[in-house]
């Protein structure tokens, strides 16, 4: 918030908390680009809070704080593992020369160009991957892994039932579950692609701290029956070359398990 003393007056040498983590540097560093969120944050317009050893206090990630705070000193880029975190950071703080350096880097193009354009291409994605997830929490009750069966079509095949859809399919007595997802919008309709957009799904499981596998199964074709909303008049969908695969949680660990 603006401060309403007027400009505020800070010290050469700035003591910084951040997120925990302290640091010190130089007024004119962190003023080094003048369009910056820091720049305005010491510019002397603001009223910035202090910890009890007076630290400027920003509540955000320290330990990326060290890559920001490298950049600003001597234009140094952020190794490659880190690049997707610290270009969140450098939104965050304003940073634009730093965001257009990151932004062609291959992790970041990776996460914000091909992953997320992937994520678009696959109908209902985030809906998709949170009954993926569901479904392998139920299915762990009755076992130490949980298989899910995806089947991913690319079109209907009647004319006029364009509706993208999302369904599950339960066997109870094999005690298996299955997703149908699609059509595919024009992205997805080659077969690369589409396992692409599949492996975009157990990239993102895995970054959430899932220990899940994926294998692609052998295509079929397909033909599923539903009844009408009134549930009375029987309507047939038909979909052809059906992309399947299965996902496979793993829950408990099974190898180096000492028994009594």
């Amino acid at each position: 918030m603006a401060d309403p003393q007027g400009d505020r007056k800070f010290p050469a040498v700035i003591p910084l908390n951040v997120g925990g983590h302290d640091y010190t540097t130089s007024l004119s560093t962190l003023r080094k680009y003048e369009s910056s969120m820091l720049a305005a944050m010491f510019s002397g317009r603001y009223h910035v809070i202090q910890d009890e050893q007076k630290r400027y206090f920003i509540d955000r990630d320290g330990d990326l704080f060290q890559y920001i705070l490298k950049f600003l000193r001597d234009s140094e880029v952020p190794p490659p593992h880190a690049a997707v975190q610290v270009y969140k950071e450098a939104l965050y703080y304003g940073l634009h020369p730093l965001i257009e350096i990151l932004k062609s880097s291959p992790p970041v193009r990776a996460e914000y160009e091909l992953r997320e354009s992937l994520r678009n291409a696959l109908p209902k994605y985030k809906e998709f991957k949170e009954k993926l997830v569901d479904l392998a929490y139920e299915l762990a009750i009755t076992s130490h892994c949980s298989e899910i069966s995806v089947h991913q079509y690319r079109e209907f095949l009647v004319e006029g039932l364009q509706a993208q859809t999302l369904s599950i399919r339960r066997d109870l007595t094999r005690d298996e579950s299955t997703i149908l997802i699609g059509p595919l919008n024009d992205y997805g309709k080659e077969s690369q692609l589409e396992e692409s957009m599949l492996h975009c799904v157990l990239y993102d499981l895995r970054e959430e701290g899932f220990n899940v596998d994926f294998r692609m199964r052998e295509s079929v074709c397909e033909y599923w029956t539903q009844k009408n909303k009134n549930n009375d008049i029987p309507m047939y969908h038909e979909f052809y070359d059906t992309v399947c695969c299965a996902f496979t949680f793993n829950w408990w660990p099974t190898k180096g398990v000492k028994k009594k």
